[in-house]
């Protein structure tokens, strides 16, 4: 059983108490555990649906990435577009095109290591407990 059923399970269980079934009244201990394990579940539900967001929209960015070189294409363009997994953006690549010589990549692979190392940084900063 994943995340998302059991938070719906748990969600039809407070239906059917706030609906008459008073059983968790009687019982101080269960509660108060409920509305914790309930607030837990709700979170973790948030969670995966943040990843599963970011996850969707990186995929997406891949995807448009490639049907951009496949439109132009056809036009002997010398510009490519790309996604960068690390810095969780795109690039933009200026090639020649009789030599596939690289004239320029916007931003430039020293920019996106270091926006890669920034975020590397911040999250051990930020993410440290207290």
């Amino acid at each position: 059983m994943n995340t998302i059923e059991n938070g719906i399970k748990i969600a039809d269980s407070q239906i059917n108490t706030h609906q008459g079934n008073r059983v968790r009244d009687s019982n101080p201990s269960i509660s108060s555990s409920v509305p914790t394990q309930q607030a837990q579940e709700m979170k973790s539900i948030e969670e995966f649906q943040k990843n599963q967001d970011k996850e969707d929209k990186r995929q997406q960015l891949n995807e448009l990435a490639q049907q951009l070189n496949k439109e132009l294409n056809p036009l002997n363009t010398s510009i490519s577009f790309g996604f960068n997994e690390d810095i969780n953006g795109m690039y933009v690549s200026v090639t020649e095109t009789s030599t596939n010589r690289l004239i320029r990549k916007i931003p430039s692979d020293e920019a996106m290591e270091l926006m890669a190392k920034m975020k590397e940084i911040v999250g051990i900063i930020f993410n440290k407990e207290a």
